[in-house]
């Protein structure tokens, strides 16, 4: 990287035009690579063509319901699938403006990500649960009373389980600053899938559906009575997006489940990525999967889960473990 020469871009002579020339690229060509996190295995670099990048950035200005007068504001990793194509390449593929600040200074006082939200008056952030449970524990009174959140349209929630209390809870902390509820959009994506996967309606408030835990222990789905003892609320994520096909399948035996039975989350459609950098047999297993009756190919997603008319909900990882250093 020393040896790179270092310009910037407002700076370069109008002459330099000239030089330039169109690259040889079109929808398969590489993008870039986009690894994965490293928290449950070793991390992966994700083959994503410019055509991959094209499809999941319609579907999430065809989710979001994006206007280019609406504008964002995000503290997410640019590193991250979630910060750099929700973060840039959306707000460049919508051509609307859009807010960025550091992860490290959200973390460090999270009221600043609600106080840049009412200061730049954006009308689409979000992040993983964990922020929005951190701004409830660390925002005080105080600090209240100088937001105004009642042009914040879609506080999208992803990237960990969606929890249906922190919806909850924030709601009802951040009420009085103008937040409503229904802005709250729950939603599933992972790197392979570029990134988003399935996402409900905008206008609508987040599905949540009370299940037994002892089914759920058994891979069964069965409904409970909210609050009812031995019951656990899940949030769905949404339904399924332009041009895909979701499938919840047997792990081992690749049958395909119902309604009623939780499986693998396996995705087919053309956001899917070509596979793992210089990982042949790992892309042939993961994204090549097929199902007892022939169907696919689909991409294997590891996680868990079931449909519910139509809405995905999910329960977890296949191998649900975290690697730790």
């Amino acid at each position: 990287l020393q040896q790179i020469r270092w310009r910037a871009t407002d700076q370069w002579e109008e002459t330099l035009a000239d030089q330039w020339r169109r690259p040889d690229v079109h929808g398969d060509t590489l993008a870039f690579l986009q690894y994965t996190s490293g928290s449950t295995g070793t991390p992966k670099g994700v083959m994503l063509s410019h055509a991959n990048l094209m499809h999941n950035s319609a579907m999430i200005s065809y989710a979001f319901e994006h206007t280019r007068s609406g504008s964002g504001c995000f503290w997410l990793p640019l590193y991250h699938d979630m910060g750099l194509i929700g973060g840039i390449l959306q707000p460049l593929y919508m051509g609307k403006p859009n807010t960025l600040f550091s992860p490290t200074h959200f973390l460090q006082k999270p009221v600043r990500w609600l106080q840049i939200m009412s200061q730049c008056g954006a009308t689409i952030s979000g992040g993983p649960n964990f922020a929005y449970d951190l701004c409830v524990e660390k925002v005080t009174a105080e600090q209240k009373k100088t937001l105004d959140l009642s042009r914040w349209a879609l506080a999208f929630n992803g990237a960990e389980t969606v929890r249906a209390d922190t919806i909850d809870r924030f709601s009802k902390a951040f009420a009085e600053c103008g937040f409503r509820r229904e802005a709250f959009y729950p939603c599933y994506g992972l790197a392979e899938a570029t990134l988003i996967v399935t996402g409900g309606y905008k206008q609508s408030p987040p599905t949540v559906l009370s299940i037994q835990s002892e089914g759920l222990e058994n891979n069964k789905v069965v409904e409970a009575t909210p609050g009812e003892e031995g019951s656990r609320e899940l949030v769905s994520s949404g339904g399924n997006l332009l041009d895909q096909q979701i499938v919840i399948a047997d792990p081992e035996t690749f049958e395909p489940f119902g309604d009623d039975h939780v499986g693998e989350i396996w995705v087919s459609g053309p956001s899917l990525a070509k596979g793992y950098w210089k990982r042949d047999d790992l892309s042939q297993q993961l994204f090549q999967a097929r199902l007892s009756d022939g169907r696919g190919p689909f991409l294997r997603t590891g996680d868990l889960g079931f449909l519910r008319n139509g809405e995905l909900f999910v329960t977890g990882r296949l191998k649900d473990l975290i690697i730790l250093r």
